[in-house]
């Protein structure tokens, strides 16, 4: 009962290298690798014997046809992408040999393995033998042009664009365990074993297990919980929401299945004040709550006011560890950081009359210095329904304390535009980092929460905008702590040494505590992990976030069904 992204995590994500179950680059595609010139150079060294799922063989001609005939053409590739583009210089592959592929940068990307884990599949995604039929530099130009009119498009590159299209183009070639069959989605999706996959078991009998993958496409996420506790779901990790965590304990003999609980690999709700709030020419109103969202004061202030343990208890059902617990050590001990996550509501009450808020209006809502209703405008999106949960009550808890809110659940459509403008005060997210047991887990391939790096940064989407566009959208950071954040960016992708990397990540999860741009108001989240008892050999523990592929770490290739 996925997405169309999470059922390509679980039936298949094979990049170049992959991650371990402890988040470790390990071979996959590739056996082996070189990093050479300082992190300028890598070399990876594919397996021999590689084949796609029609048999024709995997080599280093299929990744250079992604790069020189993808990524190197302008109509397919308009803007070359930056995980490939350190220092803004494009990266250059060449073919060593058969087997193996250089990728050359021009400055040292200390993150290119964690890239090639993550990003990496986008480079066996392009089967050549398949593929070259559809494009121009290979294809018969008459052939060409009467198929792409055969097929309704007017150009070249829509039709293969659509030929990539893994839910809509049953013949398309892959690595995976196994291949998508079916081309409507409406109500399920199919996939049958892959003959060809490369991977065996200790005993070497060929993996995948399974021979067919069925899921269910359901409206809502709503319907999950249904589903589960009727017995029809042999293996759930997505959308099954720790909010039902005891209606699955309830029903689990009747369903047939066992719960274990998954670590999301985010965290928990996180209050994101928007530090580059947009204003209108002579928005007075709108500039004070800007002023305010970036004083350290205020956001104290909200965050004492919020009694956490309730948020944990009624929304995360008790399993979300303490929210201070998200920082490496050394900064938990930091006393100015310990006092932000103390329930106190005198405390807050005296930080905001200090602001100069201590008229109130006739429901007792605070009045800003300038004699206007203080309100937070908090925004959500539907499909995150356990976010606008903990909004509603972090809503009565800055109510206690005369600040009013309001809280608008936006569709995805909105909610961009919105978020890239931005155009609110609040976000109620997760942040993409979380307290595991052996540290707090982050994603340099996935910034966003952790620099003002991009414009889905919920607390300065405007910063974020500045530094993706190079200075040509969105506004140039004006704090010291945002700047050097940015600056700890550019050195944590240059730095290949694990130690100096370490070192950036303690610095940089100072900042962003001691600033509080995001109130979290829990360390980590978990899902339930829904596994019928017939199911085998699936992990009980993992972890959901996607940079690491979530799902694909309990190696579905090897789960099967044992008979009754």
């Amino acid at each position: 009962m996925p997405n169309a992204g999470e059922i390509s995590h679980f039936y298949g994500a094979e990049p170049i290298v992959t991650y371990s179950r402890d988040f470790t680059i390990e071979p996959n595609l590739a056996y082996k690798w070189d990093t050479l010139d300082d992190g300028k150079e890598f070399v990876f060294y594919l397996r021999e014997g590689l084949r796609w799922s029609d048999g024709e063989p995997l080599t280093a001609d299929d990744i250079m046809f992604w790069y020189e005939d993808v990524l190197l053409n302008p109509e397919l590739t308009p803007a070359f992408p930056r995980w490939l583009s350190p220092g803004d210089v494009p990266v250059e592959v060449t073919k060593v040999d058969e087997y193996a592929v250089s990728f050359k940068f021009a400055v040292p990307y200390g993150v290119f393995l964690d890239q090639m884990a993550f990003n990496g599949n986008a480079a066996v995604n392009y089967p050549k033998h398949y593929l070259m039929q559809f494009h121009t530099n290979h294809a018969d130009a008459d052939e060409l042009a009467a198929l792409v009119k055969e097929r309704g498009f007017e150009q070249w590159y829509q039709l293969f664009g659509a030929q990539l299209d893994f839910q809509r183009n049953p013949d398309l070639p892959t690595v995976h365990p196994w291949k998508i069959t079916s081309e409507d989605w409406t109500t399920t999706a199919v996939a049958e074993r892959n003959p060809y996959y490369f991977k065996v078991d200790t005993e070497g009998n060929q993996l995948p297990y399974i021979d067919k993958m069925l899921w269910h496409i359901v409206a809502s996420a709503e319907m999950v919980p249904m589903k589960v506790v009727s017995g029809e779901v042999d293996c759930q990790v997505h959308s099954t929401g720790i909010n039902n965590y005891t209606l699955y304990m309830e029903n689990r003999d009747k369903g047939s299945y066992d719960v274990h609980l998954w670590d999301f690999g985010q965290s928990a709700t996180a209050m994101q004040l928007n530090q580059t709030k947009k204003v209108g020419e002579g928005d007075a109103e709108a500039e004070e709550v800007k002023q305010l969202l970036r004083t350290y004061e205020f956001r104290l202030a909200l965050s004492q006011a919020i009694d956490r343990d309730d948020v944990n208890q009624l929304i995360y059902m008790g399993f979300t560890a303490p929210a201070i617990e998200l920082w490496p050590e050394s900064v938990r001990d930091n006393p100015e950081v310990q006092k932000e996550y103390v329930y106190d509501v005198e405390a807050a009450n005296a930080m905001l009359d200090s602001l100069g808020m201590t008229e109130r209006d006739g429901d007792g809502m605070r009045l800003t210095p300038e004699g206007k209703r203080l309100n937070l405008g908090i925004i959500g999106l539907p499909e995150y329904a356990i976010h606008l949960d903990v909004a509603e009550l972090v809503m009565e808890f800055w109510r206690e304390v005369g600040v009013a809110t309001t809280l608008d659940s936006i569709p995805g459509e909105v909610w961009w535009p919105r978020v890239r403008e931005g155009d609110f005060d609040v976000v109620a997210y997760q942040t993409d980092y979380a307290r595991t047991p052996t540290g707090t887990l982050y994603a340099l391939t996935y910034p966003r929460s952790l620099f003002p790096v991009d414009t889905s940064t919920y607390w300065a989407p405007r910063w974020g905008a500045y530094y993706a566009t190079e200075g040509a959208e969105g506004d140039e950071p004006d704090l010291e702590d945002a700047k050097r954040l940015v600056e700890l960016y550019d050195q944590a992708l240059a730095t290949v040494d694990q130690e100096a990397k370490d070192s950036i990540m303690e610095e940089t999860f100072t900042i962003l505590a001691v600033n509080m741009w995001p109130i979290h108001l829990g360390a980590s989240r978990s899902e339930p992990c829904i596994i019928k008892r017939n199911f085998k050999n699936w992990a009980t523990w993992g972890q959901v976030f996607w940079p690491f592929y979530g799902i694909k770490c309990a190696k579905p290739e090897q789960c099967y069904i044992e008979s009754a």
